[in-house]
């Protein structure tokens, strides 16, 4: 007597769907090889013939899913009764009840059926009753998720942690107390410090030329052709208070805040930005001003001049600084750079001061000196003062705050608060200034003296 193998002969072909929502997802209990390794062995037992396997690491509708896309054109290329699409489990189509009954119609209309190791269906009523269960319980559980998400991400927003995307110049670094927080990431970091305090302080008088001098920077990352940063992230970085070390985010409802980070200027080197901002519209870069002009803006023939490049007939390329005030009896007359640039160093090596020079600076630091540290503690207690006035103000708009019903008196008592908290943060770092102990006079004096001694090495 023969006795033939028990194994089943594949009668049916079928494609497995595999999907994870992130790439972490790949590698843990749930990922990609875990989902075909049960598809495979239920197509095994069924005696299915694995055609092909397509992978989905995304979320979203099946609409924006490359490995979905490609699963139905091939089914619809196929077009028959023959082949099974097997998911580990049925949320792995949709995690939305409409999205899985249009996914399930698309599927189905190339005569192709869905099958799970975990969850069995039928055609008849009662089954599709049980897959739009299935369907809701999987909605129910994402939209769960997602609310617990924005929950645990406003309270560590509200205890001064930043959740989304890190801005340039921070990475995200994870803590064993805190979790993930923003650190510094060089050399981006250091890039846009000086670009920010450049700004505040003058060096950069639009954002024009702070975005030519991201151009410039091989390090900072380029959006435009790869060799320019846009407009619109100059603006972005020059306005985000994540810089001077403080957030707020308005659809979350958490107001400006001190933030849980290291700063990589001053709160209130960041207000200074914004009143510049607010004073000055955009204009378009100039591409005659670069580093390779530092004296421009800075000689002057009774005006301050400009600078250009000129180009020969052979196609080569010389630097000249010239005027181009109107009116000016040097209008248009060209200087070549190499020779204004080396009488301004002969000319700076040339100022040495008398030594009756450093005599009266010396005395006129002392005196400096002990004036400010005078000055301080008295200035300190006055600052004080302010802040709990404004504390006072705030509290007593609050209050008018909520009696109130008028939208436009709301949102002006709004704009007040917050312009009153920023002037607060601005005043409690003044405070702390004033406070922290300075280097002693001779410290101090010691660098003023090397510039004074030689302006050239400086």
């Amino acid at each position: 007597m023969i006795v033939t193998s028990a194994e089943p002969v594949p009668t049916k072909n079928c494609v497995i769907y595999t999907r994870v929502s992130s790439v972490k997802q790949t590698s843990d209990g749930s990922g990609l090889s875990s989902q075909e390794r049960t598809c495979r062995d239920y197509a095994e037992r069924s005696g299915y013939n694995v055609v092909e396997v397509f992978t989905d690491v995304i979320s979203g509708k099946y609409k924006d899913r490359p490995g979905m896309n490609a699963l139905l054109a091939f089914l619809g290329k196929v077009g028959t009764s023959d082949y099974e699409v097997v998911v580990d489990d049925f949320s792995r189509l949709a995690r939305d009840v409409r999205a899985h009954a249009s996914l399930r119609d698309k599927i189905t209309a190339t005569k192709a059926n869905i099958e799970s190791p975990h969850q069995k269906i039928g055609e008849d009523a009662t089954g599709r009753f049980v897959e739009t269960i299935w369907a809701a319980i999987a909605e129910h559980h994402r939209l769960q998720n997602a609310e617990q998400s924005q929950r645990r991400s406003l309270a560590r927003l509200k205890n001064g942690f930043w959740v989304f995307r890190s801005p340039y110049g921070y990475r995200y670094e994870k803590t064993a107390r805190d979790g993930k927080r923003l650190v510094p990431d060089e050399p981006l970091a250091s890039i846009v410090k000086e670009a920010l305090e450049g700004f505040a302080a003058g060096r950069f008088q639009t954002q024009a030329e702070v975005k030519l001098f991201f151009d410039t920077k091989p390090e900072f990352p380029k959006s435009y052709r790869g060799t320019e940063v846009h407009y619109d992230k100059v603006r972005r970085i020059l306005t985000n208070p994540l810089y001077a070390g403080y957030l707020e985010h308005a659809k979350s409802g958490v107001p400006l805040m001190e933030a849980q980070h290291e700063p990589l200027i001053s709160f209130s080197t960041h207000q200074i930005i914004l009143d510049r901002l607010s004073e000055q519209s955009v204009a378009p870069a100039r591409k005659d001003i670069s580093v390779e002009f530092p004296l421009r803006g800075f000689v002057t023939c009774g005006h301050r001049l400009t600078s250009c490049w000129s180009t020969s007939r052979n196609g080569q390329k010389y630097p000249y600084y010239l005027c181009g005030f109107r009116g000016c009896a040097e209008k248009g007359k060209s200087i070549p750079r190499d020779k204004l640039e080396a009488e301004f160093a002969e000319g700076l090596m040339g100022l040495v001061p008398a030594r009756t020079t450093f005599e009266l600076a010396e005395q006129m630091f002392q005196k400096a000196w002990e004036a400010r540290s005078q000055s301080s503690k008295s200035e300190s207690q006055r600052l004080t003062t302010k802040v709990r006035q404004i504390g006072r103000d705030v509290e007593s708009l609050l209050k008018r705050l909520v009696a109130t019903q008028n939208m436009s008196t709301i949102s002006a008592y709004e704009n007040r608060i917050g312009e009153l908290e920023r002037e607060k943060v601005v005043i409690k770092e003044e405070i702390a200034r004033l406070t922290t102990p300075l280097q002693s006079f001779e410290e101090m004096f010691e660098l003023s003296m090397q510039f004074l001694s030689s302006p050239y090495e400086i």
